[in-house]
């Protein structure tokens, strides 16, 4: 940034906060974090700060810096660097690199893989008019026999 705009910056003064309840903020985080409610936030900060407020305020002051903080910038990442000629070496085994399309080649290869066509075996023979039983041919830890 520029010198010049940056000595401008510097000599503005910050502004007063808007809410009476943000020099509260780390008491406000913290009841919160030990599960104290709204209502007994705003009986606490009558009680022991000698400050009314309601606690719909108090609601309404947590939300409003929770939307901040999920708004924050993404961080720009670098481009990913061009793969190289030879493969590097990590320790004694060569790394592979692939390009993206040989990665979704790869992915979608798994996807159309067959799974085995074995039915897993009954534990359990259901009849509505029994109890549940163990199916036949199995011993008590549900393994066949």
């Amino acid at each position: 940034m520029d010198e010049k705009l940056r000595a401008l910056l510097d000599q503005i003064p910050e502004k007063p906060p808007r809410s009476k309840l943000e020099p509260y903020l780390e008491v406000i985080r913290e009841l919160r974090r030990k599960g104290r409610t709204y209502q007994e936030i705003a009986q606490f900060f009558g009680e022991h700060l000698k400050v009314t407020v309601a606690a719909s305020t108090i609601h309404a002051f947590v939300q409003v810096r929770a939307r901040r903080r999920a708004r924050r910038p993404e961080i720009e990442l670098p481009p990913s660097p061009e793969p190289a000629e030879t493969a590097p070496v990590v320790g004694n085994k060569e790394v592979v690199r692939s390009t993206d399309a040989e990665a979704w080649e790869r992915i979608e290869a798994v996807k159309r893989r067959q799974s085995p066509e074995k039915a897993p075996e009954a534990k359990f023979e259901y009849d509505e008019s029994k109890p549940l039983q163990l199916a036949s041919g199995t011993n008590q830890g549900g393994k066949p026999a």
